[in-house]
């Protein structure tokens, strides 16, 4: 049976989530970064990043991001992007 792309992992919402992983991992490392977005999450009402990124909510992902890259002591480009 052929590969075929599934729609979930081919959607812009994907694409979201695969772009604040990689942003993640430079800051905190890869298994850090995945385990982050499938935790419930203060700062998005306690609900997880993925969570937020379905309901549409990158903007307050990306800001709960930079709340990880500050606590990090991370501030600058290119690890997180401005808003």
């Amino acid at each position: 049976m052929p590969f075929s792309p599934d729609s979930i992992s081919t959607s812009p919402l994907a694409m979201q989530a695969y772009q604040v992983i990689k942003r993640l991992d430079q800051v905190v490392g890869t298994v850090e970064a995945q385990a982050w977005m499938l935790r419930s999450n203060e700062l998005l009402g306690g609900i997880t990043p993925v969570s937020a990124i379905k309901e549409r909510r990158i903007d307050d992902v990306l800001k709960a991001m930079r709340a990880v890259a500050m606590e990090k002591g991370l501030f600058e480009e290119p690890l997180i992007p401005p808003r």
